[in-house]
């Protein structure tokens, strides 16, 4: 497959497959400009994502930005009219979908495909994306926090751990169709008009929106759902209390999770000792740094080791490897004790 930037330099998007669809959001204007920077600000001020774009060069954007917030969630139909890549950083605690309108190469992580059907961005690894000019794509977006609550209501109970949208595969949203067909419905409601709707369209569009945007995230929210671990009873926010050199460890480990991390290096990048970043773990945290990291090595295992996608080409071992475990024999003895079942079992379940 050719890279992005050979897609941007000689037009090598296929082709799309019927007219271009008129504008979901056609009546909520925010930019039409030849201008990038304005039509990036426009797009960022509702997804909050920061994104940088990239234009082949002899082109000039001629796009159009239309979106509005919409309580909680913020959706924007961007088309650029050129050629462009569109570098999103990782979203962090920002969860971001978008909707292709028509065909777009998506980079993210290693993985690089021709994205027809909706996906997620990542919160840890960096997403570059080529849209098409003229059909663009439409993208939503709300703070983790508010999907958190929203999932913690769907089930009555609070969530493991924050939600992070991290995985060996690209993220592609669950019942894609049911997903676009939804988004594009509400957008088409709200495009119609330029008056705000009243009070109780807005909720029942946001309960709409936000319960699709779930579904097709669900397959990818399976180590945030699940038995809380002993450590950590308490909604996922508690891993968000404290200091700003706690969230940084935590964001540290998740983002480090096969690398070899002792307490001293984790305190050492986030400027305290040792002994304070242990303290701070058992003030707010109820746990150690040591016993959290392990605890989120194992949840990643068992994730990869779940995941039906990759089944066939896992092994035991190459999972420890990825999760961050040199020692195979004690990997598994952690992983029976959290889990009450031993890693091969669990991928042997998987395969079959």
């Amino acid at each position: 497959m050719s890279t992005l930037e050979e897609i941007l330099m000689h037009d090598g998007l296929p082709p799309l497959a019927g007219p271009v669809q008129d504008r979901p959001l056609g009546g909520r204007p925010l930019a039409e400009t030849h201008s990038p920077r304005e039509i990036r600000d426009a797009v960022d001020a509702l997804t909050h994502e920061h994104h940088q774009l990239a234009l082949r060069e002899g082109h000039s954007v001629n796009g159009t930005a239309d979106g509005l917030q919409l309580g909680p969630l913020g959706l924007v139909h961007v088309a650029y009219g050129a050629p462009v890549i569109v570098d999103s950083p990782p979203s962090g605690r920002q969860v971001v979908i978008v909707l292709p309108l028509g065909p777009m190469a998506v980079h993210s992580n290693g993985h690089q495909w021709i994205a027809r059907e909706p996906f997620a961005l990542s919160s840890w690894h960096g997403t570059k994306m080529a849209p098409d000019p003229r059909a663009g794509a439409l993208v939503g977006s709300a703070a983790a926090d508010v999907v958190e609550d929203y999932v913690e209501r769907l089930l009555s109970k609070p969530l493991r751990l924050p939600i992070a949208l991290a995985s060996e595969v690209p993220l592609k949203l669950a019942s894609p169709r049911l997903v676009e067909a939804a988004w594009l419905e509400a957008c088409g409601v709200l495009g119609s008009s330029s008056e705000r709707p009243d009070e109780l369209t807005v909720t029942a569009l946001v309960s709409s929106l936000l319960s699709t945007m779930v579904l097709g995230l669900a397959p990818l929210l399976s180590a945030s759902i699940g038995p809380s671990p002993h450590t950590l009873e308490s909604s996922p926010k508690a891993l968000w209390r404290g200091p700003g050199y706690l969230i940084a460890a935590r964001n540290l480990m998740q983002a480090h999770l096969a690398e070899s991390l002792s307490v001293d290096d984790i305190a050492s990048a986030v400027g305290v000792s040792s002994r304070q970043l242990h303290a701070a773990f058992a003030e707010h945290l109820g746990t150690s740094p040591a016993q959290l990291l392990r605890d989120m090595r194992l949840d990643r295992a068992r994730s990869l080791l779940l995941d039906r996608r990759l089944a066939d080409r896992l092994t035991v071992a190459t999972v420890a490897a990825r999760t961050g475990f040199s020692h195979l024999g004690r990997f598994a003895a952690y992983y029976i004790e959290k889990f009450g079942e031993a890693p091969s079992a669990t991928l042997s379940r998987t395969r079959h």
